[in-house]
């Protein structure tokens, strides 16, 4: 089993992201596998927990020093991606700007983990580029690529506070379709 923790979205989040993934999919029919989780930006991607107790009570206790963050959205970007089941396909998500804040939580992220766990590897922990995923899936990444030349002729430079934070658990290893699901969502404090 995985689990991951992510900055979740408010409903004005909520809607901009869903915005955007109906219009991907009206374009390049890219499907809607990323409404099985809430509009989030991870703060580290799906590792090895020993447990779902375990994980949570790391979770209860690192949140306490978390506080509501504003993020900095900057571009829409694609790429190639196998997330989804291991099979080829693509992503569509937006580019959020790293600042000292969330750099911040992330490596008080790590560093608990590791304190508390060990070693918890994940992709991406030495390069990790933070997004917040508008579209992702099982299909051709062509018809995400598409999608992307048109939409990324918009402009995504916006600011949105995240007031949310949550525990992201995967049953399956593969990250099959039916698999995971947003297990716990937590109010921040307010930040000063």
């Amino acid at each position: 089993m995985k689990a991951t923790v992510v900055l979740i979205a408010d409903d004005e989040v909520e809607n901009y992201g869903r915005k955007i993934l109906l219009e991907a999919h009206r374009i390049g029919k890219v499907g809607f596998e990323m409404t099985r989780l809430p509009f989030h930006v991870s703060l580290k991607q799906p590792f090895v927990v020993p447990s779902l107790e375990e994980i949570e009570d790391f979770f209860d206790e690192f949140i306490e020093n978390v506080s509501s963050i504003e993020l900095n959205f900057e571009e829409l970007v694609v790429y190639p991606n196998n997330a989804i089941g291991g099979e080829p396909s693509g992503c569509l998500s937006i580019r959020i700007r790293k600042t000292i804040e969330l750099d911040h939580i992330q490596k008080d992220l790590f560093a608990n983990l590791e304190k508390r766990f060990g070693p918890c590897p994940a992709p991406f922990d030495d390069n990790y580029i933070f997004h917040m995923t508008v579209a992702i899936g099982k299909e051709p990444y062509e018809n995400y690529e598409k999608a992307y030349d048109i939409l990324c002729k918009n402009n995504y430079n916006r600011s949105f506070k995240f007031h949310k934070i949550g525990l992201l658990y995967y049953d399956n290893d593969n990250i099959l379709p039916g698999t995971y699901f947003c297990y716990k969502t937590v109010e921040l404090k307010q930040s000063k």
